[in-house]
């Protein structure tokens, strides 16, 4: 990634002007420098799927104001000073929120809004959560805790479990540790797996689901690099995931949910919705982001080697100096 001046953009009809005031960054970004993400742009392209800031101007037909405060998901563009965004993708803050941890807030609250949606998840559910610590991992935490399931909370090393442990999960330990968690706690079976990494712990955690239990995988954390997707690791943990026959499925009565927020459709409006929910639960102090390291804008490069050595806790975001 190389730091260069652009014109300032023009929202055309539809779109926001957006004043950046901090970005959030997310495991996608590093799939879309590499390359490896749904319909990324052949470069030269500015990567960045979430910002926060202020709408600067906005086009005919968007219903946005000069001033507002705002989160937005360009999915592309957001690694800038000043972004355009279809208005569909910004989403109004409520008043006196600070524009830095809300940066932290679209991608990883909906992602975890939508899976508990998706997967069901009742009170008394067991539920296995992967990668745990981080910005989808936590807010998952907040929200399973708040529908009263019981939570293991899987992490990558055993100075993340802290972070976890905050939530009042029913246990935490490190992906060797499962295998005797899942026994110890859960009698051997859970009824749903919110799996952010994918690779061989899919296999195992599969295993472990109980008849009608239900398997959301949404990310492959597990093929991450220093330089976004490590492609001979990637095919390594492809490998590891094993086959899994269509039929499985009925033999075992288990479902197998995968998705991505970016290319979820939102005819209905139910991001929008879920999103003034989590805004209003934020505004309430019923959820938080958890804020991991901050970069400034002149840094970004180096959050993506911090959030692609995989050694983070919470969400890595980037302040844009001089905006908000």
């Amino acid at each position: 990634m190389t730091l260069r001046e652009r014109p300032d953009p023009v929202p055309g009809a539809g779109e926001v002007l957006v004043r950046t005031a901090a970005i959030g960054l997310n495991f996608a970004d590093l799939f879309v420098r590499s390359g490896a993400y749904p319909r990324t742009p052949r470069p030269p392209f500015v990567p960045g799927m979430e910002i926060s800031g202020t709408v600067e101007a906005a086009g005919s037909g968007a219903p946005f104001s000069p001033g507002q405060r705002v989160v937005a998901v360009p999915l592309f563009g957001g690694h800038a000073e000043k972004v355009v965004v279809p208005a569909a993708r910004v989403f109004a803050l409520p008043d006196g929120v600070d524009l830095v941890p809300a940066s932290a807030m679209p991608v990883v609250f909906l992602t975890a809004a939508y899976l508990c949606e998706r997967a069901a998840v009742a009170e008394g559910d067991r539920v296995i959560v992967t990668a745990a610590a981080g910005g989808v991992g936590t807010a998952l935490l907040q929200l399973l805790a708040r529908r009263r399931a019981r939570t293991l909370a899987l992490v990558g090393s055993e100075g993340k479990r802290a972070v976890v442990d905050a939530f009042g999960v029913a246990a935490s330990g490190t992906y060797d540790q499962a295998a005797g968690l899942v026994e110890g706690v859960f009698g051997g079976a859970v009824d749903v797996v919110a799996d952010a990494m994918g690779g061989g712990i899919f296999r195992r955690l599969w295993r472990r689901l109980a008849p009608g239990g239900r398997y959301v995988l949404y990310g492959f954390a597990a093929a991450s690099g220093p330089r976004g997707v490590a492609k001979l690791g990637a095919a390594r943990e492809l490998l590891a995931m094993g086959f899994l026959s269509p039929y499985e499925v009925v033999q075992s009565c288990r479902t197998l949910i995968g998705f991505n927020l970016s290319l979820l459709p939102d005819t209905h409006g139910e991001l929008r919705r879920a999103a003034a929910e989590i805004f209003s639960l934020w505004q309430n102090g019923a959820v938080r982001p958890v804020l991991g390291p901050s970069f400034p804008f002149e840094r970004l490069p180096d959050a993506h080697r911090a959030l692609a050595a995989r050694g983070t806790t919470g969400k890595v975001v980037i302040v844009v100096r001089g905006a908000g």
